[in-house]
């Protein structure tokens, strides 16, 4: 269940990235007169400069204890080969510890749904269970942003913070309840945790700061003056692309008359953020080299891949549309011992012998790429991109102006395939557009109300089983309730996808017990990408969840019926249920997993 944050001091939120994380905070009383004071983690320490943000990784022992996070973990675990291959000893100490990096997305990725037993791997190909890995982390980031602020503020209890975690618009709810599950596993309590959507506060940030529009395309010509003005106007359309390391997230705003916000269209989006450039220049060199010795170069020389990792990253920030020429990148001693000894042939004649003839040469030690091919590497996602903005273009109409955050957004590529692709619009792009997500949802836990109403992502809906009619029903699904002929799992509607929602609109719907012997109830909850889905075992039709709901003890001539009500429109789904007759209030659960 969705939490409120009413008068604690301080929000904190922590942006649970695929790539780097982060955390910032505010305290009530200065969002009262700045809403933009706040303040975030100024040292992350990456060995060469401070970063507001830290890479998502994570390191535990042979015991599945904490070891570190972020740049820390990518060093203690870089240090712990580098000891052991020192002592030449054959037994290796950091084969025993567990090393994630850039894990998020396989919350995104797992077939079937996610549940509380799934497991992940780490960079080895070892396997823990996933609700571990992520409260583990949470946790740090937590426990990290609670000592920086009691360095700063004495007498700050935990009761006095209300925390606000990032996620992705694109997650279903299963997702969502594990990562409550799993912040809550962390220390977190449920009701002082609230989940901010990820565009939504990208736009509620770019609303209080002042931006720069270069070069604004008009359907009359060019504006060439550079200006800046605070984002939306009311009554203005706009669209937030919300481009991070693992997905682009996508959404449709309107700003309204008390400059709250309402969602013109349902989130949308896919695996296009930034890791989608290291999967396709992964497959180049498993294209060349051989996915066996690839992934034999990741698992056993950790060190030289996360060195690898870092150079292709520095790289891909920095390649630009008119770079030219051959760009360097670092090949590890490790990989070309690896390659030769499970090879006929050199490096590079294998790059001789490839597709990338007079593209790709080996030279000192040093892979030397030719620009065209590494911009290659970034055609599979800003295709995507751009295409499912047209999309939502069509749908949507007219909008004034596209707000790019998220450090995928930062890409000039990026930058110039949107600017390219879509003139007549405006393209806003905030100079720290990457942290936009994290500062917007303290922005949202300090005002929930900023957003008045959400676009229902799907059809929500319970299964009934009402009188049979042969005209409309088929044969197979006939069967006989007490002696009368009824019709099984037909779907039957709470909201369809694509309807407005007000935030605090709740949709209620009457259950009755099948028998007076029955403790509780429980109702199946299914969600649909159709409109209208005929029956519960149509193929887009999938289980959302189980309500399960007390029932009064049986009483003769009492009404047993109950009243359940769902708020789809808040971040989470909010379940409320109540005797129909008395209005009394039962609790009610609804588990996703």
């Amino acid at each position: 269940m969705e939490a409120q944050c009413t008068d604690r001091l301080l929000v904190a939120a922590i942006d649970f990235g695929t790539t780097y994380s982060g955390y910032a905070f505010s305290f009530r009383s200065d969002f009262e007169k700045d809403p933009l004071k706040m303040m975030a983690n100024p040292v992350w320490n990456s060995g060469s400069s401070l970063s507001e943000k830290t890479p998502t990784c994570l390191l535990l022992d042979p015991d599945k204890k904490l070891k570190a996070f972020g740049y820390e973990a990518e060093n203690q675990y870089s240090q712990l080969i580098e000891d052991s291959e020192d002592n030449d000893i054959d037994d290796r100490p950091y084969e025993k510890y567990y090393y994630f990096r850039r894990f998020k997305m396989l919350l995104y990725n797992v077939r079937g749904g996610i549940t509380r037993e799934t497991m992940i791997e780490d960079e080895t190909g070892k396997k823990l269970p996933a609700m571990l890995v992520i409260s583990l982390s949470i946790g740090y980031m937590k426990d990290h942003l609670k000592t920086l602020i009691n360095k700063r503020c004495i007498g700050l209890e935990e009761n006095d913070i209300h925390w606000i975690i990032t996620i992705p618009a694109i997650w279903d709810d299963s997702v969502k309840q594990f990562m409550r599950e799993a912040a809550v596993k962390s220390g977190i309590k449920s009701d002082q945790l609230s989940f901010a959507l990820e565009p939504e506060a990208a736009s509620l940030y770019c609303q209080l700061v002042k931006v720069k529009v270069a070069e604004v395309d008009t359907p009359g010509g060019t504006d060439a003056k550079k200006k800046e003005f605070e984002s939306a106007k009311s009554g203005e359309k706009y669209m937030i692309l919300d481009l991070g390391g693992g997905t682009a997230d996508i959404t449709v705003h309107e700003r309204q008359v008390n400059d709250s916000l309402k969602e013109i269209h349902e989130p949308t989006g896919g695996p296009w953020g930034g890791t989608a450039v290291d999967r396709e220049f992964f497959k180049f060199l498993a294209q060349v080299f051989g996915g066996k010795v690839v992934e034999k170069f990741k698992r056993k020389c950790m060190s030289d891949y996360v060195d690898f990792c870092r150079d292709f990253e520095m790289k891909k920030r920095t390649i630009k549309a008119e770079t030219t020429g051959k760009v360097s990148l670092k090949l590890p001693r490790s990989f070309k011992e690896i390659f030769e000894e499970n090879s006929n042939t050199t490096v590079h004649n294998a790059l001789s012998n490839s597709e990338y003839l007079e593209k790709c040469r080996y030279f000192s030690d040093k892979l030397r790429i030719d620009a065209d091919v590494l911009k290659g590497f970034f055609e599979v996602p800003i295709k995507e991109i751009v295409s499912h903005v047209h999309k939502l273009l069509k749908k949507v109409g007219r909008i004034e102006m596209i707000m790019m955050v998220g450090g995928f957004s930062d890409c000039e590529l990026v930058d110039k395939a949107i600017r390219d692709n879509f003139p007549g619009i405006a393209i806003l792009n905030p100079k720290d557009g990457v942290l936009a997500v994290l500062k917007g949802a303290v922005i949202y836990g300090q005002n929930p109300t900023a957003i008045v109403s959400r676009v229902a992502r799907y059809t929500y809906g319970y299964e009934v089983w009402p009188k049979f009619n042969p005209k409309i029903h088929p044969l197979d699904k006939k069967v006989s309730l007490s002696g009368i002929e009824c019709c099984r799992g037909v779907f039957q509607h709470y909201i369809r996808i694509g309807t407005e929602i007000q935030c605090g609109d709740y949709i209620t719907s009457t259950h009755r017990p099948a028998s007076e012997k029955q403790n509780d109830m429980t109702i199946n909850i299914y969600t649909s990408q159709q409109k209208d889905p005929k029956y519960i075992t149509d193929p887009d039709v999938r289980l959302l969840g189980t309500l399960k709901i007390p029932l009064p003890v049986f009483k003769p001539g009492l009404s047993r019926n109950i009243r359940s009500r769902f708020n789809f429109g808040a971040t989470e789904v909010i379940v409320k249920a109540e005797e129909a007759d008395t209005g009394i209030i039962h609790k009610a659960t609804f588990d996703c997993l």
